[in-house]
């Protein structure tokens, strides 16, 4: 009976991640949230002329995407289908949902059905990494993570090493993330042999892309991965600082942020956040955590050597880690261990400190209302970033008419850092206009023709003679 109730509970829960998951991305789609990186894209796809495959081809030959020609394929396919509606460019969202299918049916298989909601729930509203949730060129990542789950599950449940191995190519040139976690898979293969042929068959397949096939393909071809960058004691150094601080005070300030801007919250969103909590507590408040035990202890200590692994690839770049801004995007692979240490660790140290079941999932319950109030907070900013972007350059269009300017260079000049850290609308230092890549698409959106006019961040180029300041919702002609 206990078991039967428990079940629909369960059911119950998995239906409202369900529809909170969708509730994020149709919210953002809805909003037509397009900032930063993606600007480009679109704007990119109004000047298509060729064939598809032609555009595929000259798409994937480019400095970024010949190293990522998986996702780079889905990428330059969505973009090409977006020429005439840029709505369909934003359904590169939807790969963040189907990254936490995958992830659910692969725990479920490793270790049971409840965690799996859970371990999906937390990594779904997690503030690591925000950008591969509300960002649609950011479905790199995510096709990142559901080819490196796929590798495990083969590896795993299915022992189909050649399997495995492929799925884990897939990931690597998709995106780089779990490109430092090729090891992991030696903890969970048994016999010497497929470890080695994993590892062989895994490094040789990439090694003969990046070098042979890469620069043979593609004119563009760049090798991203700056690999003297792990000599630099002072680079070392300053990704160990940026690391602790990213764990130790980041993440709280982040959830505190987003815990300060709940007033923003609708009807639904409150009871979407105390629904999950209450199912999340029912769900749990019975479960055996004891017999796992152990299994959760391993699950902690793999999680920690993922993480640290998954860190290395910052000694390999120019990037830092950071849960801020548009450069959380490198931070796919720490959110989800990090999820799984949390998660094995809370269960490791109640159990041994004699917790019950219920307090256990009380603790689970409140971090989860925690994480999804959150989470909502950082939607709504990333909505509000995208209508700041716009007032911006809707406000510019206005002033440039006043002034009879009809061509040349333009720079707008704003308090960019202390707008992000003291208006409240921004949680995570979303990403407003900064990049000059990112003017030309703001510019059509607002009816400026950017062909005529190229506008740019005063931050971006220091030598305009035309600077517009913007301050207090207002623009005005500063030089």
């Amino acid at each position: 009976m206990k078991k039967n109730v428990r079940n629909s509970y369960l059911i119950f829960l998995n239906i409202l991640i369900i529809a909170y998951t969708l509730y994020i991305s149709l919210s953002v789609f809805r909003e037509k949230v397009i900032v930063s990186d993606d600007l480009s894209k679109v704007y990119e796809s109004k000047f298509i002329s060729e064939s598809y495959f032609s555009y595929i081809y000259s798409f994937l030959d480019s400095t970024t995407m010949a190293a990522r020609p998986v996702s780079g394929f889905v990428t330059g396919t969505l973009i090409f289908l977006s020429r005439h509606n840029e709505s369909v460019y934003l359904l590169g969202l939807l790969f963040f949902p189907l990254s936490l299918i995958v992830m659910y049916w692969v725990i479920q298989k490793i270790i049971s059905t409840e965690m799996a909601s859970l371990i999906t729930l937390l990594y779904s509203c997690s503030v690591i990494g925000t950008s591969i949730q509300f960002s649609s060129i950011m479905l790199n990542s995510n096709l990142a993570t559901i080819f490196f789950l796929l590798s495990i599950y083969f590896i795993y449940v299915r022992q189909k090493v050649v399997i495995s191995s492929l799925f884990f190519i897939a990931s690597i040139l998709s995106y780089e993330i779990f490109l430092p976690l090729i090891l992991l898979p030696l903890f969970l293969i048994k016999g010497n042999k497929k470890r080695i042929a994993f590892v062989v068959l895994t490094l040789v397949a990439v090694v003969i892309f990046r070098k042979i096939i890469q620069p043979s393909l593609f004119v563009n071809s760049y090798q991203r991965d700056e690999v003297d960058k792990i000599f630099e004691l002072n680079r070392v150094a300053q990704i160990t600082v940026y690391a602790a601080k990213l764990f130790f005070k980041d993440i709280f300030v982040g959830i505190f942020k987003g815990i300060s801007n709940s007033k923003n919250l609708n009807v639904l969103e409150w009871i979407l956040a105390l629904s999950i909590s209450a199912g999340v507590f029912k769900v749990f408040s019975n479960y055996d955590f004891k017999t796992e035990l152990q299994g959760f202890k391993r699950i902690n200590i793999i999680s920690v050597i993922a993480i640290l692994l998954g860190l290395s690839i910052f000694l390999f770049s120019s990037y830092i880690p950071t849960i801020f801004g548009f450069d959380n995007r490198n931070l796919g692979a720490i959110r989800f261990f990090y999820t799984l240490f949390i998660i094995s660790g809370i269960i490791y140290l109640s159990v041994k400190i004699g917790l019950g079941s219920k307090m256990i999932s009380a603790f689970f319950a409140v971090i989860v209302f925690l994480l999804i109030v959150t989470n909502i907070s950082v939607k709504n900013s990333w909505i509000y970033t995208g209508k700041f972007n716009h007032e911006l350059f809707s406000k510019l269009k206005t002033v440039l008419h006043e002034n009879h300017i009809e061509k040349g260079e333009v720079c707008i000049s704003f308090d960019m850092f202390n707008e992000l850290k003291n208006n409240p609308n921004f949680t995570l230092r979303e990403p407003v206009f900064y990049n000059n890549w990112e003017s030309p698409m703001l510019c059509e959106m607002n009816g400026i023709d950017s062909k005529k006019i190229h506008v740019y961040n005063k931050e971006r180029k220091t030598d305009c003679s035309l600077i517009f300041l913007y301050k207090n919702g207002k623009i005005v002609k500063a030089k």
